[in-house]
Parts: C-alpha cells; structure tokens; sequence
C-alpha cells in the first residue's frame, strides 16, 4: 500500500512556515485543516495579495510580513526557523525566488521541503510532493519502478471540481489590484511575473475577442477533426509564454524559439501525408500570438500550406481523440496524450520523460517512427501519482482534503 504525501506530511510536521501560496484562499483552509490536526502553522506574506487572501488569524502575529530585500531572505528565514522551531515548509511553486531559497535553506538544516502544484492528471487535481515538483522531482524515472505499482486496484472516480477560466481569473485579479494598491508596504518584492493589474485585464479582455472572433472557425475545426479530414496529424500544444517549466527545464530561451525549431524539423523530416496542429494554449491567448511564424513557415515551404495549422480555442480531448502523435516541451499535455496511448516526445525535461513512456529517440525519427507509451508501465505511473502526489481538487475552487 502506497502512503500518500498528505499523510506523510501529517505524520512528519509538528511546527509549519507556508510560504506562497495559489492565488486565492487554499492556504486559509490548508492552515485550518492543519490546526485541527495539532499542528502548529505559520504563514508568511510576501505581498499586500498575500495578505488579503490570508489575513490576521487570532494567533499572535500570525500571519507574519517580509518586507526586506531578496538577499536579506536567507538570513531573515535562519532566524525564524530558530525563533519559531520550524520543521517543515509547505509552499506552491518551487521556482520562485523566495522558494529558491527556502529550499536550499532547507537542505541544509533538514527542514522537510513540500511543494504544491498544479496536478499532473488534470483537471481535478493538485499535486504535493516533497522536495519537488516537475523535473524537480525526486521521484525515480524509470520502467521498473513504476511496473511494481501497475495492478493496484483502480483509484475512485475524483469529484468534478475544475473551476474554469473566471474564477481564477477573478482571483487573480483581486490578488494583483490588492498587490499593486499597498504596494508601498512590500517596498522590495520581487515577484515571478508582471504584477500589473491592468496588464492582466487588457490581455484577458484581448483573450475573449479573439476567442469570439474565431468562434466559427474553431467550430468548423472541430466538425473537420471528428470526421478526420485532417487525416493523420501530431499535436504541438504550446505552453504558456512565461510558463516556469520552460524557463528552468528546457534549453529553449522561450515557446516561440521552441515552436521554431519543431516547425523546422517538422518541414524538412516529416512525411508529406502528416498534418501539424499547433494549439496555443487557452490561459495564453490574449498575450501571445504566434501566427506570424506559423505563416513565415508556409511561405518558406509551400507544400506545409495545407499541412499546418494553427488553433486557439479547440479543447484539447478532441485532438487527442484522433492524433497519431504529440511534441511538447515539458506539459503535463503529455500526460493528458499517455492517457489515450498517444505517442510523445518531450524536449524540455520532464518527470514522466523515460524509456516506457515518451519516445527516446530523435524529433527526425519521431516523425516517421513514434514510440508507443507501455501499458503496463502507464498504468503503473498513473497508479502511483493518483495514490501518492495526487489529491481530489481545484485551488481556484476547492480541495477535498482527508
């Protein structure tokens, strides 16, 4: 029997620091539900955003402020693991400048380390794993571990808790005009990504007109896929254009260099009877546009005219419904593609990128010859995360804890 994460995290912590949390109020219920398991929690803010989604607690300073400078954190973070006998750290994202930090900290006075994160079997679920997530993983990435967990019983169906793209997007716009508006609290933040209100505004109302404007293009795409008349085709999902994953487990400088250099290979080594669908990602959409480089490559090489194209708003099931292949930098859009025992190649670094699951060969060879993930080996990976990193929930609606 496999021990889950949140278990052991039970099991292991008497004194926790969260750290930064998801946008909106997880943290809140993360901390009560702690409490009422004896723990002792603390919660610290960084930001005025931080503050309104975890206000003043009847504890005792409770939740405590940093306000100092990046490379000051270090030493501010010594004296409160002293002060306070912290034993285990719990924060979302193990990328961001403060959890850099903190993490190295930890290694080195032997505070346990758990880090949140979006799950890798979405929509309905979030991850928790100690030390890290995604390629950061210390999760073995091989056949052989993961064949040993491949007949556990089937996990139960998760309850449908996906909250879609307007509750998260109105919490993180209270979180970002809350952040921006006491700014002057938090003089030396540094955030991992624009803090601007009115910057995620425009991008998300730029975001809905383009969806509206391709409405009847995407519904006759849609109707074109079902009946296969697009033939045999891989799927390219894109990440988003400040994505972590992209930034710290690729080579790639971004998703456009990224998109090059598949459009390249796919014109010069595919065969001439497979078709190319890049689909920019749906939270992305108001912020990038990368059609511009789409139409650069059909110009270039004119028989990839009907041969490539490009999509915004197509859910990703109906793709993976009918594609022969999928090409991703490190999305969990792999997973998602393993699950309807689709071929894929990673180019970034990723946590499910190993011999079993993903192809192990070249993007020139992928083209003509896709590696098929193992069965076995799948269901064992599956079988694994939905009973050890995996729990039942949607930080933007709720999660279901034990």
């Amino acid at each position: 029997m496999i021990n889950h994460n949140i278990d052991e995290l039970l099991s292991s912590s008497r004194k926790i620091l969260l750290l930064q949390s998801p946008i909106g109020y997880f943290f809140t219920d993360l901390s009560q539900w702690l409490k009422k398991h004896n723990k002792i929690v603390f919660k610290l803010n960084f930001n005025a955003g931080d503050e309104y989604f975890y206000p003043e607690t009847d504890d005792h300073n409770n939740p405590y402020t940093y306000t100092g400078k990046l490379t000051e954190f270090d030493n501010f973070l010594r004296d409160f693991i002293k002060k306070n006998n912290i034993d285990t750290f719990i924060c979302f994202g193990d990328t961001r400048p403060y959890h850099v930090i903190a993490k190295k900290l930890a290694k080195k006075l032997n505070i346990t380390f758990w880090v949140l994160e979006e799950g890798y079997f979405r929509p309905h679920f979030i991850t928790l794993e100690k030390e890290g997530v995604n390629a950061f993983s210390t999760i073995p990435r091989n056949k052989e571990f993961y064949l040993q967990f491949s007949n556990l019983p089937q996990s139960a169906k998760p309850q449908n808790v996906a909250s879609g793209f307007l509750p998260a997007a109105k919490l993180a716009a209270k979180y970002y005009h809350q952040a921006n508006k006491n700014k002057n609290k938090y003089p030396f933040y540094k955030h991992h990504r624009m803090l601007n209100t009115t910057y995620y505004i425009k991008h998300w109302i730029k975001s809905g007109l383009k969806k509206i404007n391709k409405k009847l293009y995407t519904y006759h795409f849609i109707k074109d896929v079902k009946k296969n008349k697009f033939g045999d085709f891989y799927i390219l999902p894109l990440q988003v254009y400040n994505d972590s994953q992209v930034k710290i487990h690729s080579d790639f400088d971004s998703v456009a260099d990224f998109l090059i250099y598949v459009l390249e290979s796919f014109a010069k080594n595919a065969p001439k009877n497979l078709t190319l669908i890049v689909k920019h990602h749906p939270m992305d959409i108001g912020f990038t546009d990368y059609n511009n480089i789409i139409e650069k490559y059909k110009i270039l090489y004119p028989h990839l005219k009907h041969k490539l194209y490009y999509i915004y708003d197509v859910p990703l099931p109906i793709l993976l419904r009918k594609g022969k292949g999928m090409i991703t930098l490190n999305s969990t859009c792999g997973i998602s593609a393993l699950i309807h025992n689709m071929p894929v190649i990673t180019l970034g670094r990723a946590n499910y990128d190993f011999e079993g699951l993903t192809h192990q060969g070249t993007l020139k060879n992928f083209w003509h010859k896709p590696t098929k993930p193992n069965k076995q080996v799948f269901r064992g990976f599956q079988n694994y995360h939905l009973n050890k990193t995996q729990i039942n929930g949607s930080f933007y609606n709720k999660v279901i804890l034990p």
